[in-house]
């Protein structure tokens, strides 16, 4: 079991000097190991005669770390007395206890020791690193070797790992694996060592973000435990506020907890839009009023097909469904309060704004459960049956796929016309809206002609297509799957800005900071926005992906030297104060398969959006046929 500052631990003695004493308990401990495993407050502690007392007050020092082996790059060990410094950065070395040798010197001694299982050498102690919780680590191939290597560097991850036979089979855990291990082969082993010796590989441990109900354990292990200084991400906009947060408690300081950079490969909600992060917190995607506006915009457009179809009857009429997901109930408070600043972000039809339309019926609004194990949406379908619209705007997630079930067989009862659909970005590539698809194609019109969605768009130049081409093909040529991987380009973009990053954090550092310490996430991100991300003039335009990496990161130790990273989604145009990403939105819609045994296909950015105008355009390859009809 992971212990970490929310658990109870002994009562701390602090006086008014520099020696650290503990509550003197019967049998405290057995093995150094049982020490740390109380809790960070514990990092710097022996077991001498079964109690844990601080190094430098017992002990005597112990064999040091082989100066080519060693801990996590974000170790961040201190040693004191009793334990010996030297070796390369995060490179702990082996405490001794005064009367029992180190467990360890070497991760390739702890690997061999626990039968070639993923471990790290921290403090003279055997770390493991996956658990049920974190049970992925990328690259997926020579995973030991490259820990076996000299002071590797471990950075922290959250997906969606549902696939519970094959953790790997997961579209964040495939585009990570490609983007890490093309970047630690571009390299000829990974970033360069200031300290000396063989240059020290990238990986990243990966923990689940939706199966587990309690992400706290995972993030004490990857912040406290194995001390990373970044963290990718897929978590929810509510998981993502709270284990920033966690980063940010004064117990987690207090317990010597450094700053952690997040990257989230998604959108942000408006709290974390307007978050005083500190720069600390980024978004591959943009915030909720880029979706409203393309959701207003979409409305519009379609709104002519739905007063031409048989049996349409004015005015028109419209119900948002909205989930109690964050971003989802954001998108739906910007689409129902008026802004000055945003008028493009108002739900507007009948020429009037939807606000307006309550009171006489012709807008309704249902909110559903989602965030839960088994989701509750039997009030939408209830409220839709007795009150039908014309337009059902789903801002919800994989749950909506039963609203539109319950929808589609409550129309058939009353023989109406069943509605037309506005999905949200969350339910592009969702599986269960290819079955409801093909289990309402017999309706008039099928619902894949009735149900359009938004989604942000693959960057529309001719350099991003280029790399967005290239990437996919790679992509697809390592992975034999059977999941969706067009459109998957934000997990790969956004692996290659931290992998760039750590690059620039580490190489920036002196020969001496790199033998005392390693970065803190705030290091990463200063060098994400000020030398990955960079705006300056200077800046040299490079291209994401294998090509460029071993000539980019051979220059980052020149402090001066900095990137553009340019994207399968394009140059990095981020909002600075919020994080965000300012991206081209589109419509996209489900092409009917070609034979009944295959399922509905996903078709994206089939119009584009255009938020100076207001108006879609056709896509430049041409509309698919599910949208032709808009």
């Amino acid at each position: 079991m992971i212990r970490h500052w929310l658990a109870s631990v002994p009562l701390l003695l602090v006086s008014s000097g520099c020696s650290l004493f503990f509550e003197l308990n019967a049998d405290q401990c057995n093995v150094t190991k049982d020490c740390t495993n109380l809790g960070p407050q514990f990092a710097n502690t022996l077991c001498v005669n079964k109690v844990c007392v601080a190094k430098g007050t017992g002990g005597n020092a112990g064999t040091g770390g082989s100066g080519d082996e060693g801990g996590s790059s974000g170790a961040n060990a201190k040693a004191g007395t009793g334990a010996v410094s030297g070796g390369n950065s995060g490179d702990a070395g082996a405490a001794g206890d005064g009367t029992r040798p180190p467990e360890c010197s070497t991760n390739a001694e702890c690997i061999s020791a626990h039968l070639d299982q993923p471990y790290l050498c921290v403090e003279g102690t055997c770390l493991a690193l996956t658990s049920d919780d974190c049970p992925q680590l990328v690259p997926s191939i020579k995973t030991l070797d490259l820990l076996r290597k000299p002071a590797p560097i471990i950075v922290g991850a959250y997906a969606n790992m549902n696939n519970a036979n094959d953790f790997h089979d997961s579209q964040a855990v495939i585009n990570w694996d490609l983007a890490f291990s093309e970047f630690n082969e571009q390299t000829l082993g990974g970033i360069p060592n200031k300290a000396g010796g063989a240059p020290r590989p990238v990986l990243a441990l990966i923990c689940q973000s939706s199966t587990v109900a309690d992400i706290t354990p995972s993030l004490a292990h990857l912040t406290q435990e194995v001390h990373v200084p970044a963290i990718l991400t897929t978590l929810s906009a509510d998981r993502l506020f709270a284990a920033f947060n966690f980063t940010q408690a004064p117990e987690y300081t207090e317990a010597g907890g450094n700053p952690v950079l997040f990257l989230s490969t998604g959108s942000a909600d408006l709290r974390l839009a307007n978050l005083a992060d500190d720069r600390l917190v980024w978004h591959m995607l943009g915030d909720p009023r880029t979706l409203a506006a393309t959701t207003v915009g979409l409305l519009k457009r379609i709104i002519p097909t739905v007063e031409a179809a048989p049996g349409f009857t004015p005015p028109l009429k419209v119900t948002v469904v909205y989930s109690d997901n964050t971003t989802m109930t954001d998108l739906f408070n910007v689409l129902t309060t008026p802004d000055s600043d945003h008028p493009d972000t108002l739900l507007t039809f009948n020429d009037k704004p939807a606000i307006e339309q309550v009171e006489s019926g012709e807008f309704r609004q249902v909110k559903i459960r989602s965030t839960q194990v088994t989701p509750d949406v039997l009030n939408a379908i209830d409220d839709l049956d007795k009150h039908p619209p014309h337009i059902v705007i789903g801002l919800a997630t994989s749950e909506f796929a039963g609203v539109i079930n319950g929808v589609e067989t409550n129309a058939v009862k009353r023989s109406s016309a069943p509605p037309f659909y506005i999905a949200s970005h969350l339910l592009y590539n969702a599986p269960d809206l290819q079955t409801s698809a093909s289990n309402n194609a017999d309706k008039t019109p099928p619902l894949n002609q009735r149900l359009v969605g938004v989604n942000y768009a693959e960057a529309q130049d001719a350099k991003s297509k280029s790399l967005y081409d290239a990437y996919l093909a790679r992509l697809k040529g390592s992975y034999g799957g059977t999941l969706s991987v067009a459109g998957t380009e934000n997990y790969y973009d956004g692996a290659y800005s931290l992998l760039y990053s750590l690059a620039a954090a580490y190489g920036a550092q002196s020969v001496a900071e790199a033998k005392r310490a390693a970065p803190t996430g705030r290091n990463v991100a200063d060098a994400l926005d000020l030398r990955v991300f960079s705006t300056s003039t200077s800046a040299q335009s490079v291209d994401v992906g294998p090509t460029a990496a071993g000539n980019a990161v051979s220059q980052m130790s020149n402090q001066t030297f900095k990137i553009s990273l340019y994207g399968t989604m394009g140059p990095p145009n981020f909002d600075r104060t919020s994080g965000t990403r300012v991206t081209t939105t589109s419509a996209w819609c489900m092409e009917k398969p070609v034979s009944p045994a295959t399922k509905y296909v996903y078709r994206a950015d089939g119009l584009i959006y255009n938020p100076m105008t207001r108006e879609f355009s056709d896509a430049a390859a041409g509309v698919p046929t599910c949208l032709q009809q808009y």
